[in-house]
This record gives structure tokens, C-alpha cells and sequence, in this order.
């Protein structure tokens, strides 16, 4: 592929990711991130869009393209959609299920990797898009019991009703798993990808963390991998630490998700991806050290400030604002 015609491709996915890609991949299963916001106004009520697609009530949402962030992409299926903007959003939860798998009318399949964020009406004129909601009312709680929504849907407002830290479910895995790039790659080449992955800080009781050294490039970094169809974000972190260590964890809560546009990288070979994934802090659960020598050079118990000095430029976008999270909180990058 030449040049010219590379960049000409950038161009397109840019523009419509979704439709890029399906033009490639046709109707079979990938995964597809989405964010959405739950929007309260300042009676406690929560907005709900009735859907064109499915003719349902849902939150609202939509897919991440290129060159935008999950909160961005939010905020900007928030306003396209019912007119309206929202103040600081914090983040409810990351639904990467396969329980929330579904087909569009289309035929299009798809496992979400979706995040969902809540927060306050700020402002903007309340309407319809007339495309992708047909109506756009706020409700409350009690009100939502006999409406059609899907399950999906029900977790993310039942989440967004409860407060607390961003939820997550159980590792889970249906038996089936397909390895997520070798299922696009033979379609759409070298082209980017988005690509949606897991990483685990792993923490001893002695507060050391877990860092691995790539053997491709040396980097240290913290156990991380791309999840397979069929999977959840929580297993993809149980199970790639599992390979590339040795060790078995528990995972205890989010403390990083990660989607901005500097998270693009080129491999060796050329394939390009926008990476995005959410990060877990973990604790040791047991199990033996097994390096995956194919893949991991060497393996190290540091201190957060050890791990601070070792990090590079390019993966220390990611590092050190996590590193900051350990003890409370987390953090959107």
C-alpha cells in the first residue's frame, strides 16, 4: 500500500470508525467501545432516549472514534443525540460482558467494551435528534420499571442509581474465546485497529508491584493484554497475568481507563492501534513464578518509586498517573 493511499485510509476510519470497519469485516462478531452517559437532572430524574435501531428506551451513547477519548465521545453522543450537555462526570462502570453481547437489526454482531459515565444537566435544549432517538424524556426511578430497556441498559442505570466506585463484573469467559486481532487483521491489513485490552497492577502485601520487561523492546511495564471475543475485561487481566507470570490474582477494584489518542501505537510489522482498556489494582492470590519467555525478558517486585524510575516516555502516559491511584481513587487518561 502506498503512502498517499495509507493516509487516505487514516482519513476514512477517522471520520466513521464503525462503518470502516464493517465495510471489511461484514456482520461478524467484534468488539466495538462505546461510551454513554447517565444524566440527571436536578429533580433526581434520569434522561432516557427511546432508540431508532431497537425501539427501546436506553441511556445515551454511542461508539469511540480515532481520534477521541471515551469521555468526549460521550459527551459528544450526549449532545448530537438529545441537545443537551453535562457537567463533571464520574465513571459508573466498565460493561464488557459478553452477557451484554447483541446483534443490531442489520445483522451486525457485537461484544460492547463500554463505559459508562454519569452526571449532571449543565445545559444545552432538550430534542430528539430525529436519526438515532425518536424521543427524549427524563424519568424518575420509579417511573422506568415497565419501560422497555434492555438489560444492558437496566445494569448501567441500577449502577448509576447506587453510587460508589466504578463497577466491573467477575472474570467470566464463555467457553469460546477467538483472539480479537487475528479475527480483523486478515481484513483490514495494517490499517488502525481499535483494540480493547486489560492491565493488572498486582500488589504484594509487603506493597510491592509486579513489573514485567518486554523481551521485543525492553519496556517495563505492568501485565497487560488484548481480551479475547468472548471474554470480560476482568478475565483478560486474570488470565494474561496467569500466562505471561505464573501468578493468580484477585482483582480488587478500577483504578485507570485508557483511550486517549497518544494510546495509538505502531508494531514492528506495521500494524496500527488505538489502544483502549481499562486497569485494575490486584492483589497476589497465589501461584508460582513462570516467566513466558517468548514474550517477557524478566520479571521484578518494585517500589512504586522504582517503578516510577523504569517506565519510558511512551508507556509512562499510562504508568504514572495509574501509580498515583493506588490507594484511592482512579483516573481517566
Amino acid at each position: 500500500m502506498s503512502e498517499k493511499q495509507s493516509t487516505i485510509n487514516n482519513q476514512q476510519v477517522t471520520a466513521n470508525y464503525i462503518r470502516w470497519i464493517r465495510e471489511r469485516v461484514g456482520r461478524r462478531k467484534i468488539f466495538l467501545v462505546f461510551g454513554g452517559i447517565a444524566l440527571f437532572d436536578g429533580h433526581g430524574r434520569l434522561l432516557l432516549q427511546r432508540r431508532a435501531d431497537f425501539d427501546v428506551w436506553g441511556l445515551s451513547g454511542g461508539a469511540l472514534e480515532l481520534s477521541e477519548d471515551i469521555e468526549s465521545c460521550a459527551r459528544r453522543e450526549l449532545l448530537e443525540e438529545t441537545g443537551l450537555t453535562a457537567g463533571p462526570l464520574r465513571l459508573v462502570g466498565v460493561y464488557t460482558d459478553p452477557h451484554y453481547d447483541h446483534a443490531y437489526p442489520n445483522g451486525d454482531e457485537v461484544q460492547q467494551f463500554s463505559f459508562c459515565f454519569a452526571g449532571q444537566v449543565n445545559g444545552g435544549e432538550l430534542q430528539a435528534d430525529g436519526v438515532e432517538s425518536h424521543d427524549v424524556r427524563f424519568f424518575a426511578p420509579e417511573e422506568m420499571a415497565g419501560l422497555n430497556i434492555p438489560h444492558w441498559y437496566r445494569d448501567k442505570i441500577r449502577d448509576a442509581l447506587a453510587g460508589g466506585p466504578p463497577t466491573f463484573r467477575a472474570p467470566f469467559v464463555n467457553g469460546r474465546p477467538q483472539d480479537q486481532i487475528a479475527a480483523v487483521r486478515q481484513h483490514i491489513g495494517h490499517d488502525t485497529y481499535i483494540g480493547v485490552g486489560a492491565t493488572a497492577v498486582i500488589m504484594r502485601d509487603d506493597g510491592r508491584l509486579l513489573m514485567t520487561k518486554r523481551a521485543d523492546n525492553g519496556a517495563w511495564v505492568f501485565p497487560a493484554g488484548y481480551c479475547d471475543l468472548g471474554e470480560n475485561a476482568a478475565h483478560t487481566a486474570v488470565r494474561e497475568v496467569r500466562e505471561e507470570t505464573g501468578y493468580e490474582i484477585a482483582l480488587e477494584r478500577i483504578i485507570a481507563v485508557y483511550s486517549a489518542p497518544h494510546f495509538h501505537h505502531t508494531y514492528p510489522n506495521g500494524d496500527r492501534v488505538k489502544n483502549v482498556g481499562v486497569t485494575f489494582r490486584a492483589r497476589l492470590a497465589g501461584g508460582t513464578a513462570v516467566r513466558q519467555e517468548d514474550e517477557i525478558a524478566e520479571m521484578a517486585w518494585l517500589t512504586a518509586d522504582e517503578a516510577r524510575e523504569r517506565v519510558g516516555k511512551y508507556y509512562g502516559r499510562l504508568a504514572l498517573p495509574l501509580l498515583d491511584c493506588l490507594d484511592d481513587g482512579y483516573v481517566i487518561i
